[in-house]
């Protein structure tokens, strides 16, 4: 019975983060769909940023190598990241493209996994919102697929804006369907 107390206060404490999270999500879903192809390559030229962030850490990494193989695996697999990370920012349609590719498999992951997710929460409140995401999660997925490549300056805008917009609504009323059935259990 304790445990549940302790429980039931846990959800309803972090309820409102749940809530602003899930409205922050929407909001910045919408601003992707209105601006498709700046939010595009603004996402690529940021994991272009983290790529050579990464690589530069890797360098800095691979001087606790135990061993000289491990040591120039570490300095070979850090250049690596650079170069990658600099070419990405570089070339941000090509990134796009390649970027567009991996979100189509990003989608539909994600969707499988709410899918499967979803059946455990559905008992407890909140399940069907996220069945509902995960459907459209792989629907997403499927449809970069079709429209790849030709479609790679617009689409990750619009499909991460629905994505996103998705995700947020459906967190905000998980949230608030959670914190519903915690109060009825107090």
């Amino acid at each position: 019975m304790k445990t549940k107390k302790i429980i039931t206060s846990v959800i309803t404490k972090s309820f409102k983060s749940i809530m602003i999270l899930g409205i922050l999500m929407a909001i910045l879903g919408v601003v992707a769909m209105v601006y498709p192809e700046g939010f595009g390559k603004v996402s690529v030229t940021a994991i272009g940023i983290f790529m050579i962030i990464g690589g530069v850490l890797r360098l800095l990494f691979a001087i606790t190598s135990f061993s000289m193989g491990s040591l120039l695996t570490r300095y070979l697999y850090g250049i690596l990241m650079i170069v990658g990370g600099a070419w990405v920012v570089g070339n941000p349609d090509m990134g796009l493209e390649a970027l567009t590719f991996v979100m189509a498999i990003y989608f539909i992951v994600d969707g499988l996994t709410q899918l499967v997710y979803s059946f455990s929460l559905i008992p407890i409140g909140g399940g069907m919102y996220l069945l509902f995401s995960g459907i459209i999660g792989i629907g997403l997925g499927v449809l970069v697929f079709m429209n790849w490549p030709e479609a790679s300056t617009y689409v990750i805008g619009i499909y991460l804006g629905v994505k996103l917009l998705i995700d947020g609504v459906t967190l905000a009323l998980t949230g608030k369907a959670v914190y519903k059935t915690a109060q009825l259990q107090s």
